[in-house]
């Protein structure tokens, strides 16, 4: 649009150029002549030139100028508004985010602190959670582990994995459980066995006794 206005304005210049060689040409002419008939030959055949070149067209071409003009600059104020509006919406997506953060962070405050308490007043309750990471990462899973947390006995069979060895061995159909020691800690056990010491004696085993029994690392 901005093209077309320049392309207009350039036009304009041309016509209104040629319109004063005309009318340059025609004032020599009239002064040729004499100062009565000739005069008013001249001056009405320089008011039609003027008309044909310098009326109509002319005035086409600047009332198209004038509203390419008011069509830029309308455009210009549209893009104004919607860059505000832009910015606007910036602001406030940054206010909402900034708002949000504060709020989880003031959640994640809160629930800290809710934790520091349970874990005084409920010693077992630090206890219970850190069983029940252990016991996901022998690779238990959740149902099994919540039965184990609630003292119940697990038939297990499948793959369970020592991060101590960093090496797995597979359990066939075997009793895990969770006993208290005298200090109401929990351990978690293997047929009675300590779990610990029962992968020590699965890792201990050689590997023709591993394969006679089915266990695996």
């Amino acid at each position: 649009m901005i093209a077309e206005a320049e392309q207009a304005k350039k036009e304009l210049a041309r016509i209104k150029a040629e319109t004063k060689t005309e009318e340059l040409k025609l004032s020599t002419l009239v002064a040729c002549l004499s100062k009565n008939s000739a005069t008013k030959t001249a001056t009405s055949v320089l008011n039609g030139v003027n008309s044909l070149f310098g009326g109509n067209k002319v005035n086409r071409l600047e009332k198209e100028n004038a509203q390419l003009h008011r069509e830029v600059e309308d455009l210009n104020d549209q893009i104004e508004r919607l860059h505000t509006d832009m910015q606007r919406l910036k602001d406030s997506h940054a206010r909402e985010l900034n708002r949000t953060n504060e709020q989880h962070q003031q959640e994640v405050s809160n629930l800290k602190r809710i934790l520091d308490k349970a874990y005084r007043w409920f010693p077992s309750f630090k206890r219970f959670l850190h069983m029940e990471r252990e016991c996901l990462q022998y690779g238990f899973n959740e149902e099994q582990t919540g039965k184990l947390l609630h003292g119940q006995n697990v038939n297990y069979s499948g793959w369970l994995h020592s991060n101590e060895y960093r090496r797995n061995v597979l359990a066939d159909n075997v009793t895990a459980q969770l006993i208290r020691d005298e200090k109401r800690n929990l351990f978690l056990h293997i047929n009675e066995t300590p779990i610990t010491q029962w992968f020590m004696e699965q890792f201990g085993l050689s590997q023709s006794q591993t394969r006679k029994k089915g266990f695996g690392l």
